[in-house]
């Protein structure tokens, strides 16, 4: 029987609910959306495919269209804190009584038809968005994207940002395999803007059949990043523009932000009765940028006379390979402020069972001196000695090993000197549970 009186109770019944097994096919989902009369959900709708930097584009984008004076929904997935995360009016979670409403509308129209968790999700904002009528709808896609509940709606601007090998046994053993799957959510006649400056063949391929434009990156669009640390922009043939740095760090942020920022520009072609471009500039832009706030993406902690915190919600390869710039580089300026200090990285890795761990480490095994894996809870959570025996042959000493987060976090702090570093990462609820810890630690 359905709970009637808060959110953690609907939350629990839809966890209780979920079928044990998935069909990854759309037909349920398009049927109860139906039912709903949901359709459109907005007058545009923009949907953020890609293995890596999904999040961090599809929230910029968001950001970019509120500052350019629409009325903007976005959903996100999974979160860090809270449920209500995922859903956002105008950069604001939504509150607790809308999501229970939407709950309930989905629970009287499925009937007999099985949801999962994410199909409830994708459903409620889509309830939520139509009900307070907003104006651009930012979509990011859960898994792959073809078969993904958010593509059951149409995307007039497609964002694909690079793709790597993750989530295999759904999306396929190569990247053009997964690059195929991504491609789904280009529709016909849409627009389609790619952060990588060669895309797979498979992209290519899509937007030819559905006679959608292309933007590519390097080509369509520019960005350089300057040594200030700014960094140009140019849209097509349009005079550059010079703007702040992201407010996420990581050279693979500027990608990004570029790749949202061209989908901003591309709202000026949007040619649909229901939607009314509203005019922007270079002003507009950089209010959008400074705005964004998103937490795990290489977030910073500190606390005086303790060492710093990095926390990263990286747990594939190519995310790895960002990470290492970024450490590289903090490793590089805390040498340089002390020289006479052999400063060290420690790290907190916890990983889902599924996940390449070996991958992700080889790529960071150079620029990490000390490693701590900790235990993850649930079905697919990795213990903390299964974890060290897949990583020990890739580091130079075998990992320290941590029952739970919370004791992890601590020994990582017993082992530091005040100019060392501590890098948590590895998944969503390591960098949640993590993040609980510190701040209740003190940590800032």
């Amino acid at each position: 029987m359905a709970p009637t009186h808060s959110l953690q109770s609907w939350l629990t019944y839809l966890e209780a609910i979920h079928p044990l097994s998935m069909d990854f096919k759309l037909a349920r989902i398009q049927t109860v959306y139906a039912r709903l009369n949901l359709a459109p959900i907005a007058p545009l709708i923009i949907t953020v495919a890609g293995t890596n930097g999904k999040g961090s584009t599809s929230t910029t984008i968001a950001n970019l269209y509120r500052a350019a004076g629409y009325e903007v929904g976005l959903f996100t997935s999974p979160h860090i804190h809270r449920f209500n995360e995922r859903i956002r009016l105008n950069l604001e979670e939504v509150a607790d009584s809308q999501l229970i409403k939407a709950f309930e509308q989905i629970e009287a129209a499925r009937g007999e038809i099985t949801l999962t968790y994410f199909e409830f999700a994708t459903l409620a904002a889509f309830i939520i968005f139509k009900e307070a009528k907003v104006d651009v709808a930012v979509l990011e896609v859960g898994l792959g994207g073809r078969l993904d509940s958010t593509n059951i709606v149409d995307a007039d601007i497609a964002i694909i940002t690079p793709i790597g090998l993750d989530h295999t046994a759904q999306l396929g053993n190569t990247l053009h395999e997964i690059a195929g799957e991504k491609a789904g959510i280009i529709k016909p006649h849409a627009f389609v803007v790619t952060a990588e400056t060669t895309p797979d063949s498979a992209i290519i391929d899509k937007a030819q059949q559905e006679r959608a434009t292309l933007y590519i990156n390097g080509k369509d669009y520019r960005y350089h990043v300057l040594d200030n640390g700014q960094f140009e922009y140019q849209w097509q043939e349009n005079s550059a523009i010079q703007l702040l740095a992201p407010k996420l760090q990581g050279l693979h942020q500027y990608q990004n932000a570029a790749a949202a920022i061209s989908a901003l520009y591309l709202s000026q072609s949007i040619q649909k009765p229901t939607f009314k471009a509203k005019p922007f500039d270079q002003a507009t832009i950089q209010a959008g940028l400074q705005s964004v706030k998103l937490e795990g993406r290489f977030q910073a902690l500190t606390r005086q006379d303790f060492p710093r915190v990095f926390l990263d919600v990286t747990h594939n390869p190519q995310g790895a390979t960002a990470l290492r710039e970024l450490l590289e580089s903090i490793k590089q300026k805390s040498h340089q402020a002390l020289p006479n200090q052999s400063i060290k990285i420690v790290a907190l890795l916890g990983m889902l069972q599924d996940k390449d761990a070996a991958g992700l480490v080889t790529h960071l095994a150079q620029v990490i001196d000390e490693w701590v894996t900790v235990s993850l809870e649930g079905d697919r959570g990795q213990s903390a000695a299964d974890l060290a025996s897949r990583i020990t042959p890739l580091i130079a000493k075998a990992p320290q090993q941590a029952p739970t987060i919370a004791t992890g976090c601590s020994l990582a702090l017993s082992d530091c000197q005040v100019y060392d570093i501590i890098l948590v990462f590895g998944s969503f609820h390591m960098i949640a549970e993590s993040l609980a810890w510190f701040k209740e630690n003190n940590y800032v």
